[in-house]
């Protein structure tokens, strides 16, 4: 018996398996028409739609096997899917790669193989389509034409799944946007046309500290407002697939410095402090647009729930191959139940110590880039002496 060797493409035909995310699902009964139909078809009483991943080959569907998947170092369709064609066994029993084949030597006894590729629109082989008889026979030219005709179906049901899926996906992040800017971009929106309409009308009869005052508030709303249309972009560019990574050394230093510079505003407002406790000369392997969302997120929800006056910190410290980066505030706390939401998706809005506007997608967008880098995102306190949420990224060398 001779094994196949592996396919040319292995490892990219693998990735692209995974990504049909149709191994070892329920039957379907578009796939199992599809199946007896190349069975009446070529005559065979067994018909499989067959995918081979890196140890076995199972079956998507099957007719006259009860079988649900091989070995890939014994599967026939192993040698189908370096083929162009249709890849045609008419007598196992005096083809030399075969004879002693398992499956051809015991149950299900194959003397006939007869396997169409399934081929990706990226020309990638995913299965086969196939027909098994234990007598040994040949297909007519209509027959092997029909197979490959059927094999193709099976190639426009699979991309369909994943279309439909991505469609699905497309949809759930629209109501997702949808929700954040009717709920979220409403309330700072409010504030800063209602502040202003106040100050265009009365202005003139106000103390000054209450015009600072109000002043402040649009000013808080306004920073609420582009830190959440920034985030809504980079969260759409990368739900979309239309990110692209560019990994590179970062003084994380000068990363914090820049959103430092972003929100000092915020900081102002409130008589806050930011402290680095780390080396001027840590770098760390990240994407800066990335990393910056990130720690911009974190600083700007340390100062909202922090009190006025109080310092927020950003620590970070070379543990094995990463860099962890902690931002702690000196706010309430998180409960444990709202701990369990974090990370996850979004979670209910709460306001800051000055009223400022929270929106629930900052975190869950957080948790997805620093996935992205290569890192973990956690909290690492729970309880009511302030919060600490650390991340980590790849070390620079």
């Amino acid at each position: 018996m001779k094994s196949a060797p592996e396919h040319p493409r292995e490892s990219e035909r693998l990735a692209l398996l995974d990504q049909f995310q149709i191994m070892d699902t329920e039957a379907e009964q578009t796939f199992d028409e599809l199946t007896e139909l190349a069975s009446t078809i070529c005559g065979t009483p067994i018909s499989l739609i067959s995918l081979v991943d890196h140890e076995r080959q199972w079956f998507k569907s099957r007719v006259g096997l009860t079988a649900s998947e091989t070995p890939k170092s014994i599967a026939f369709c192993s040698h189908a899917i370096l083929q162009d064609e249709v890849f045609t066994v008419n007598n196992a029993l005096k083809d030399d790669r075969f004879a002693d084949n398992p499956l051809v030597t015991g149950a299900p006894d194959i003397r006939f193989y007869a396997g169409a590729p399934l081929v990706s629109h990226d020309g990638l082989p995913l299965g086969t389509l196939c027909v098994i008889d234990q007598t040994a026979k040949s297909l007519t030219g209509e027959q092997t034409r029909a197979l490959k005709i059927l094999a193709k179906q099976v190639v426009s049901q699979l991309e369909l799944r994943i279309k439909n899926r991505s469609l699905q996906k497309m949809n759930e992040n629209r109501e997702k946007v949808f929700s954040v800017i009717a709920h979220d971009l409403r309330g700072p929106f409010n504030s800063i046309l209602g502040f202003s309409r106040r100050l265009t009308g009365k202005s003139d009869v106000m103390r000054p500290e209450r015009i600072t005052e109000m002043a402040d508030s649009i000013l808080n709303a306004s920073m609420t407002v582009y830190q959440l249309l920034d985030e809504l972009l980079q969260w759409s560019l990368q739900r979309m697939g239309a990110y692209n990574l560019n990994m590179r050394r970062q003084l994380l230093s000068h990363m914090v410095d820049a959103d430092q510079k972003l929100l000092q505003d915020s900081l102002d407002v409130k008589n806050q402090t930011l402290r680095k406790n780390f080396s001027d000369a840590l770098e760390v392997r990240a994407d800066a647009t990335l990393a910056s969302v990130v720690l911009r997120n974190l600083i700007s929800n340390a100062i909202k729930f922090s009190p006025p006056g109080s310092a927020i910190e950003v620590q970070a410290a070379e543990v094995g191959t990463m860099v962890e980066i902690s931002v702690l505030d000196r706010g309430p706390g998180i409960s444990p139940v709202l701990a369990e939401q974090l990370f996850k998706g979004p979670v209910e809005s709460h306001l800051g110590t000055y009223g400022e506007y929270g929106h629930g997608i900052g975190l869950g967008l957080c948790y997805d880039f620093v996935k992205m880098q290569g890192g973990e995102i956690w909290l690492d306190r729970v309880g009511s002496s302030g919060s600490k949420i650390t991340f980590s990224l790849p070390r620079a060398n």
